[in-house]
């Protein structure tokens, strides 16, 4: 009826509007539509009354909020003009239920039933004040605090701005279920010259064609009308998207990415280019500067220390001393997590003889890179301190460059570890190591004299000289063993040189002389003069025992390869046999043992004699690796010997025949 009144109100001319004696205006929609309306305007452009969307003949007279609830008994109930989900229209009544009705007057007597009393009737009312659930749930309790939550943006253009054209404001939009109703919020930007907050406070907003939004017209991915303003819907949160599966079935589009303005874009620009990283006096000297203004302290850390504030992680660790007069020291660490700083006490034992200081290390942050500044206003480095996923019962960290153990830690550590990163912490038993008497050892030799000489004047207060072995000097007195010796260096200048080293087997002394060769372009002579001198192999004096044939020795920093020896030196090393192992026939006979079944082999193919290299090489594919004064030994025994002392032949038969 009221649509029909206003269309019959703009339909015609009320008699009232052109009063008697005035001439009628001209007739244009905006006079139209302003002289229908109370309110007097200008005829402007710009200030006509106009709605959006609406014919100029459906123009709205009515601009009252309708009720969503009606409050009687039983409580607050939908109304019917109201909004009410799921429970759909209200049946109406036709002229036949009415006659029907009033052909019955005495419907509602009815004697076949008994009347119920007044204490029934208080104990049904009494149930139904005590049922706090209705059979068939209203709206408004079915859907209490139940809101569906989009999120939209809508473009507003920006005048007399040569960089942009448009802004992209983002909004979010809540539906609630309980009433119909919505309300637009914008998030609010710092500082962003924009008044932001609330858009559109909670109310049931009407279409462009006059109906009201429910929840089949909000959906990801369209484009709905408020007050003139384009909304795109673009997401959703995810109880949303379940209400619509479960409640209506329908699968809400994906998440579309909203554009992004040219104002935007440079802000995050600029945002980038301030989280790159800066150099380090940069970021000083901008924090001096703000200091200095009067600006204050950044407090980062904060928060850090009203969460952790006297939260502490100990461990218990140790450092083994391997110095001399050194014992192991046992500490106790302590992780401050307030400030990330470490402190380290010392657990000195009773009558330990140190100073009763057992501070190790100051409360402080403790660097992976320690770094000390050679002059004031030097820039460090960044520090790398330890943090709590550094420490793990088991490991080591570096202090004062000692390597200190964790072996164990307390019950709150633990179960610090076990929230924090998901580690259980170990515990080791730690046994006192066994002590160990470190013997002292003498002084380095000056240089000057005999070594032994030296050494005389540390075994006792008054020097004494020292002892000879007379029966050895009597004994083998002008005795000496001769090898030949090559430069073992791999320098091809000297490949051709030629020394002879000579043994006194009277005080174990050792000379080297070279051997004169006509435009070597070395000076021959003396090399090494006639001393006792140390196997740089075995840290002791050389002895007759080290030197054989094939074998390697260094003297005065020149290794030299023995590749031939006098016959005099063969056979003495032969009349010593236990002392040269080389030269004692019963041990290489045991070891040629193994490479019987070779020897057998090469006899059989008719092989009668071989050069000692090729014995060499024929004992050695069985695993039996024979030296050259070994080969010589069984050369001298089961073969020939020609003039030089490291060649020869070995008869196979014959050494078959004594194995």
């Amino acid at each position: 009826m009221a649509a029909v009144a206003a269309a019959v109100h703009m339909g015609s001319t009320p008699r009232s509007a052109t009063p008697r004696g005035t001439t009628p205006r001209a007739t244009t929609p905006s006079g139209s539509l302003t002289s229908r309306s109370k309110v007097k305007v200008p005829f402007l452009p710009g200030y006509g009354l106009t709605a959006p969307g609406l014919a100029s003949t459906d123009l709205k007279t009515s601009f009252r909020k309708t009720q969503s609830l009606v409050y009687g008994p039983g409580g607050a109930n939908p109304s019917t003009k109201g909004y009410s989900a799921g429970s759909g229209e209200l049946p109406k009544l036709d002229l036949a239920s009415l006659e029907s009705l009033c052909d019955d007057p005495m419907r509602q007597i009815n004697g076949t039933t008994r009347s119920i009393t007044h204490d029934e009737r208080e104990a049904l009312r009494e149930s139904a004040r005590n049922t706090y659930k209705p059979a068939i749930p209203p709206a408004w309790l079915k859907h209490d605090r139940q809101v569906l939550r989009f999120a939209a943006y809508f473009q507003e253009p920006v005048h007399e701005n040569p960089k942009e054209n448009f802004r992209v404001r983002h909004c979010t939009i809540f539906f609630y279920l309980e009433d119909g109703t919505m309300m637009i919020t914008e998030p609010k930007i710092e500082n962003s010259g924009i008044p932001q907050g609330t858009f559109a406070k909670r109310h049931r907003i009407p279409k462009p064609d006059g109906d009201f939004y429910t929840y089949h017209d909000l959906q990801t991915g369209e484009t709905i009308v408020i007050y003139s303003r384009a909304f795109r819907i673009y997401d959703c949160d995810p109880f949303t998207r379940d209400f619509y599966a479960n409640a209506l079935g329908v699968s809400l589009a994906a998440l579309e990415p909203p554009p992004l303005d040219s104002f935007r874009a440079t802000q995050i620009q600029e945002d980038d280019m301030l989280t790159q990283p800066k150099a380090r006096d940069i970021i000083e000297s901008k924090e001096y500067n703000e200091l200095s203004v009067g600006g204050n302290r950044k407090n980062a850390k904060l928060q850090q220390y009203l969460e952790n504030d006297r939260r502490v992680l100990c461990f218990k660790a140790f450092w083994d001393d391997t110095t001399h007069y050194g014992a192991r020291m046992y500490y106790t660490l302590h992780y401050h997590l307030a400030d990330d700083t470490v402190e380290i006490l010392e657990n000195l034992a009773r009558n330990s003889g140190r100073d009763p200081y057992p501070v190790f290390w100051r409360r402080s942050p403790l660097r992976k890179n320690p770094h000390t500044s050679a002059t004031p206003g030097m820039i460090e480095p960044e520090a790398d301190p330890y943090k709590p996923e550094d420490f793990a019962v088991g490991s080591t960290i570096n202090v004062y460059n000692r390597d200190i153990y964790l072996y164990d830690c307390d019950d709150f550590t633990r179960e610090f570890y076990r929230g924090y990163m998901g580690v259980e912490q170990e515990s080791f038993d730690i046994k006192s190591p066994d002590a160990l008497h470190v013997q002292l050892s003498h002084p380095p030799h000056t240089g000057f004299g005999a070594e032994d000489d030296s050494l005389a004047s540390c075994l006792r207060l008054t020097p004494r000289p020292p002892r000879r072995d007379i029966n050895k000097l009597m004994n083998e007195a002008g005795k000496v063993m001769r090898f030949e010796g090559r430069v073992a260096t791999g320098i091809s200048e000297d490949s051709n040189r030629v020394f002879i080293i000579v043994i006194s087997l009277s005080d174990d002394s050792i000379g080297v002389w070279e051997k004169r060769l006509r435009n070597s372009g070395h000076a021959s002579g003396k090399f090494a003069l006639k001393s006792k001198k140390r196997n740089p192999a075995t840290g002791t004096w050389f002895q007759p025992q080290d030197f054989f044939l094939g074998g390697l020795v260094e003297i005065n920093a020149m290794p030299f390869h023995l590749v031939a020896a006098d016959d005099a030196t063969i056979r003495y090393m032969e009349e010593n046999s236990h002392d040269f192992p080389a030269a004692n026939l019963r041990v290489v006979m045991a070891k040629l043992a193994r490479a019987k079944d070779i020897l057998a082999k090469a006899s059989e193919q008719g092989k009668a004699e071989c050069s000692l290299q090729e014995f060499h090489g024929l004992v050695q594919q069985a695993g039996v690796d024979l030296c050259l004064h070994e080969a010589l030994t069984l050369a001298r025994n089961y073969g020939h010997q020609d003039g030089h002392a490291a060649s020869g032949s070995i008869t196979i038969a014959r050494l078959l025949a004594a194995l």
